[in-house]
Formats: C-alpha cells, structure tokens, sequence
C-alpha cells in the first residue's frame, strides 16, 4: 500500500499533472541536502514510541514534491512562535544578587545541532537523538501526538533549513484504473500542527537575532510553545503579534502626524493594508524600509519625513516580521464583540452611514444590511 500526500492545495499523488507544474517552478529553489522520516506511536503502556528508520531517502521526485509543498506550506502559515537558543550562562549573569537561578533550558539539541554542522556525527544518528529527545519531551508535557517524523535539512534560495515536523496519517479510498475500490494511506500536510523550523544561515550569521526558530504553537496554545522550548533549549523572541499592533499604531500616529482628512487616511490604511496582506499570501513577511518606500511612492510628497523615518527607534519595530492577519484587519475595520454581540464595519463608514455617540455610548446604523434585516424583520 503506497503513501501520498495531501494538502489543501494539492488532493492528487505526487505523480498528477498539476503537481509536476508545481515541481518543475518550484523545485530548482529548493535543495535538499538530507532528509530521513520516523515514526512516533502509541505503546502497549500508553505511552509514545518511536520506531526509526537507519537510512536516509533518497532525494526522488516524491521526495522533492513533499518538501517543496511543506516549505511553501509552513511559509504561510500564520500564528508562529520564534524563539532563539538559550544561553544558561548569560542568563545567570543577569540575576540581581541574591535572586534564584530559574530552571535553564538543556542544550542538549544545541549541542546535537552543532555536531552535525560540524560534520562531528552523522545526519541519520543526529535524527534519531532529537527524536529521543522529543518522545521524552511528549512524555514530560503529556501530549499525545502520533504520526510520520520528518527531519529535512535543506537550501531555499541561499537559506541553509532545518525542519522538524509531525506529519499525521490518514486513511482514504480511491478507484483504481479497473474502476474499483481501494484503500490507500497518505500524509495529511496541510495542517503542520507540530512543527518547528530552524534558520541555520541566520543563527550562524547573527548569532545574536531572537527569531531564527520558528515554531507552530497549534491548537494546544501555549502547551505546544513550552514542548518546543523544551525540546530546542531555546527561549521565546520576537512577537509577531506584538509587531503588527506596533505597526498599527505606528501607522495611527503617522496619520495624525500629517492631519490626513478622514478620506486621505482610510486610503493610507488600505495601502498599509493591501502591501501587508500581500506579502502574506506570497510567504513573505512586512518589511519595513520595503512599505515605507512603496508609500512614499503614492502618498507622500517632497520634503516630508517618510514612514520609516517617523517610526525610528519609538516603535521597537523589528526591519521585518511575519503578517497577523487577525491584527492587520484593524487596519481597515472596526471590529469588538462583548456581551454577547459582535460587530465588525469598514473605517470609512464610520460618520457616512455609521455614527457613534460617546455621550449616550450607541451607535446608529443607517443602511441595515439586507440579510440582517430581514431576518430582523421576521423577529419584530
């Protein structure tokens, strides 16, 4: 019984016309130096096991179709953690007089990483260390994760990764070319609910950056966040959600800085907007210096201060971040919910069809939506 994969992008075994398209465009960017898949399952105690593999796959036309889709996947998806190796030492060193180390993250992985980059131990061995570790880890957290073990290092465009994923597996039906019926096993990808990908060109090359691991933090919310900082010996860096709300009042007071009209400044928000949400789509984080030139170029005349002048070191933007696209919509909506009522309206109708009254504290709609309406009507 052979094993596909699947996506929300691609339903179809690697072998379909779509996806040879997708390999062809894609693939020359992408290389892959070693890459080696486990397997994690529930034992006869209830507890996780690991069952591993001795020899690492061979870099085939699967393989490359699995990892091109994995990093374009990972790429866009949203709500990751970043963090950066620990240094217990440092962290010591920073204690007042008197005050209690708290508990240090192991270096263990650190250590592991930096053998293997050293050529000091193998890639296989290497592998099934860390999965060692994470079987350890999932005891420790008490998390019940099963599936195919993914350890990849690769290059995409001058970017040495490495990437550790959890790949569920899945069961499904297919007809076969005598039109019957047949079981088949596939990788379900498009959910990457546990993974964690490390910038090895970014850790070596600024050794002091706080985001070169990145991780999902899933459906578990922080429980996830702690198994990785555990596993990785690593401590949490750079907020992304932080980021976009400082970008959002960055822009704010940008705006008022200019006493843009209320038509001048919904247009500037939606330019924020579109450029952000763009990068978003492509894989691509928010670049600083990138926006404000895009918006010098339509919004701003001769002799003014530029938006990446005018945030300066106030706003503690980083140069680039990843898009929160929950975050950004408050860019060109208003939107709360409380009290058992939610609401949600573009900024540009606020005082056009939507008014607020700070003293008796109500809004006015006039235009009611007409599904709204009518099934108000059909209350009243």
């Amino acid at each position: 019984m052979g094993i596909i994969f699947s996506s929300s992008r691609f339903k179809a075994p690697y072998n379909t016309a779509p996806f040879r398209l997708t390999l062809w465009l894609c693939d020359m960017s992408l290389d892959i130096d070693k890459i080696i898949l486990h397997s994690l399952r529930q034992g006869g105690d209830g507890q996780p096991h690991a069952d591993t593999r001795s020899q690492t796959l061979p870099p085939d036309e699967a393989v490359q179709g699995l990892m091109v889709e994995l990093h374009r996947i990972y790429n866009g998806k949203g709500g990751k953690g970043f963090g950066f190796f620990a240094d217990p030492e440092a962290a010591v060193a920073e204690l007042a007089d008197g005050e209690e180390a708290p508990k240090q993250p192991s270096p263990a992985f650190r250590i592991a990483l930096e053998q293997l980059l050293d050529e000091q131990t193998e890639f296989v061995p290497f592998s099934v260390t860390v999965t060692q570790m994470l079987v350890k880890q999932l005891v420790e957290h008490a998390l019940d994760e099963q599936g195919v073990l993914l350890f990849a290092k690769y290059n995409y465009v001058g970017v040495d990764y490495l990437l550790i994923a959890l790949l569920e597996g899945k069961e499904s039906v297919t007809v076969s070319e005598a039109l019957e019926l047949r079981h088949i096993q596939y990788l379900d990808i498009g959910k990457l609910n546990l993974v964690a990908r490390i910038d090895l060109t970014e850790w070596k090359t600024q050794p002091d950056s706080r985001r070169y691991i990145t991780f999902s933090k899933g459906r578990i919310g922080r429980k996830l966040g702690d198994f990785f900082m555990d596993l990785l010996g690593a401590r949490e860096g750079m907020d992304a959600k932080v980021q976009n709300k400082g970008l959002l009042q960055a822009v704010e007071d940008y705006c008022d800085s200019r006493q843009l009209e209320p038509t001048e400044r919904n247009d500037y928000k939606k330019q924020v907007f579109k450029y952000c949400t763009e990068q978003a789509s492509a894989g691509e984080e928010i670049e600083i210096k990138e926006l404000s030139a895009e918006l010098s170029t339509k919004h701003e005349g001769g002799g003014e201060l530029d938006f990446y002048s005018f945030i300066g070191q106030e706003y503690e933007l980083e140069d680039r971040f990843p898009a929160d696209r929950s975050t950004l919509r408050g860019l060109t909506k208003f939107v709360g919910s409380g009290g058992g009522l939610t609401l949600s309206f573009e900024q540009k109708l606020l005082n056009s069809r939507i008014f607020y009254d700070p003293q008796t504290d109500t809004l006015t709609i006039k235009g009611v939506p007409p599904n709204l309406k009518d099934q108000l009507l059909r209350q009243s």
